[in-house]
């Protein structure tokens, strides 16, 4: 069966300054390439590029999710030295053309989970 995407006013912009995610007190992501997501009704996400989070952290999960405006989300849970968060992570590997500036980017959103900005 064909994907149906439907359209949204969602807007997709460089973040400001340096972007991080903090999990289990460490810092898991650090970029100057992060993209937020603005979509009415929802918190504003953002989204990193797979290069800027620390290598080894990610374990890829079963869980599936989907979005009429942005389509299937695949999850990680993040795994650390001395924590686990289940599902925390998703993508979009084939998302809508409307978002198609997010294709792989990864956002991060759960228990543990902390976002910081700072000035470049």
């Amino acid at each position: 069966m064909p994907r149906q995407c439907l359209d949204k006013d969602i807007r997709i912009t460089p973040a400001r300054g340096r972007a991080h995610v903090i999990f289990d007190g460490a810092e898991i992501v650090s970029s100057l390439n992060a993209l937020e997501l603005d979509e009415p009704g929802q918190p504003l996400r953002i989204y990193f590029p797979r290069e800027d989070v620390q290598p080894g952290i990610l374990e890829a999960s079963e869980t599936r999710t989907s979005c009429p405006y942005k389509g299937e989300a695949s999850y990680y849970t993040l795994k650390t030295l001395t924590a686990t968060g289940t599902d925390l992570a998703w993508y979009y590997p084939d998302p809508c053309p409307l978002v198609e500036p997010i294709r792989d980017y990864l956002a991060f959103e759960g228990d543990g989970i902390e976002h910081r900005r700072s000035e470049v």
